[in-house]
C-alpha cells in the first residue's frame, strides 16, 4: 500500500462556551482540540492529517452589539493546540474589523500577532449579508463593508503583515469583492464554503453563482475552500441525487480554479452538527478527485492550503 496522502485541514473551529462566551454561536454544546483530533482519528486509511488551520468564530460585530473578545478567542485556541503542535503543526485566522478605525485593525492585528506569534497566518471578517433574506446573513454582520473606503485600508495591512484574507460573503456580493480585491494581487484571498452556493434558491441564484465564481476565479490570488456542502445541498449526505451535484460543483469549481487554488476542509463540527462524519467527508473528496493525478490530489489535501497560508 502506499504512503498515506497529508491532509493540512484549513478550515475547523474550536469553542467551548463555559470558557469563553460567545453568543454569536448560539448554544453549541463544546468542542475542544481532543474532540477534533478524536474526530480526525477516523480519517479514511488512505489519508493521513499532518497540519491545520483554525479559523475564527467570532463572527460579526455590529457597533453597539456584543462584543466578542477576538484575541482571547486567539489565546484560548493556542492553548488548546499548543501541546500537540510538535506533530500537529497548525495556524490560525483571527477576526479583526478591517473597515472601521485603521489604527484600532492594526492594534487588533499586532495583538493576535502576540498571541499567536508565528501561528497568525490570516484574518476573517465574515460579510455574509443579504438585504432580504436572513438565512443568508450572519449574527452581527454589517452590509457595505466591500465598497467602504477603511476596507482597503484594512486589506493593505494583512498585506503588510504577510496575511491571508479569507472571503466570507454571499454569491451577489463577489462583484463588489472582486472590485477592491482585484488591487491587491499580492494578497493571498481564500473563498469559503465553495463560495455560499445555497440550497433552496432558484436558477438564477446558481446562474448568478457560477458567473460570479467564474470573474473570483479571474483573480490569480484567489483560493478556494472545498467545504460546508451542505449549505449547497441540505442532506446530501442521505440522498445520491444531492450527492451527486455536490461532486459536480466542486469538479466545477477544480476545473474553474485549478487543483494548486483548490482546498478541501472540514469545517468541523459545523458539518458533524449537520450529521456528516470525518469519515464521510473525506471519502467523498476521495471519491471526487479520484481521476486525478497523484499530485493533483496531493494540491487538493495539503499543498494548496500551505502554500495560501504558509508553511507551518
Amino acid at each position: 500500500m502506499s504512503d498515506p496522502i497529508p491532509v493540512c485541514d484549513p478550515h475547523f473551529h474550536l469553542w467551548d462556551l463555559a470558557e469563553r462566551a460567545n453568543p454569536n454561536l448560539g448554544d453549541p454544546p463544546p468542542y475542544k482540540a481532543a474532540d477534533y483530533f478524536a474526530d480526525m482519528a477516523t480519517l479514511p486509511d488512505e489519508l493521513k492529517r499532518v497540519a491545520g488551520v483554525h479559523v475564527e468564530t467570532v463572527v460579526g460585530q455590529k457597533e453597539g452589539g456584543v462584543v466578542v473578545d477576538t484575541v482571547s478567542e486567539t489565546e484560548w485556541v493556542r492553548d488548546q493546540l499548543q501541546p500537540t503542535e510538535t506533530d500537529q503543526p497548525f495556524g490560525i485566522v483571527a477576526y479583526a474589523h478591517l473597515a472601521r478605525d485603521t489604527a484600532a485593525a492594526e492594534q487588533t492585528i499586532a495583538a493576535h500577532l502576540d498571541a499567536a506569534g508565528k501561528r497568525l497566518r490570516g484574518i476573517r471578517m465574515i460579510l455574509n449579508h443579504h438585504p432580504d433574506n436572513p438565512d443568508l446573513t450572519w449574527p452581527q454582520v454589517e452590509d457595505g463593508v466591500f465598497t467602504h473606503p477603511l476596507f482597503r485600508e484594512g486589506l493593505a495591512l494583512l498585506q503588510r503583515h504577510n496575511l491571508a484574507y479569507d472571503l466570507s460573503c454571499n454569491p451577489h456580493q463577489i462583484p463588489d469583492a472582486v472590485a477592491v480585491l482585484k488591487d491587491f494581487p499580492d494578497l493571498p484571498i481564500v473563498t469559503n464554503h465553495l463560495g455560499f452556493l445555497h440550497d433552496g434558491e432558484d436558477q438564477a441564484h446558481e446562474d448568478l453563482w457560477r458567473r460570479n465564481m467564474t470573474a473570483l476565479a479571474e483573480l490569480p490570488n484567489a483560493n478556494m475552500k472545498l467545504s460546508m456542502a451542505w449549505f449547497a445541498r441540505e442532506g446530501y449526505h442521505e440522498d445520491p441525487a444531492k450527492e451527486a451535484k455536490i461532486g459536480a460543483i466542486v469538479r466545477e469549481l477544480i476545473e474553474l480554479f485549478g487543483v494548486d487554488r483548490c482546498m478541501f476542509a472540514s469545517n468541523y463540527p459545523v458539518d458533524k452538527f449537520k450529521g456528516q462524519s470525518i469519515n464521510y467527508i473525506y471519502t467523498k473528496f476521495l471519491e471526487w478527485s479520484a481521476d486525478l493525478s497523484a499530485d493533483e490530489r496531493k494540491a487538493l489535501f495539503h499543498d494548496t492550503a500551505i502554500k495560501a497560508y504558509g508553511a507551518f
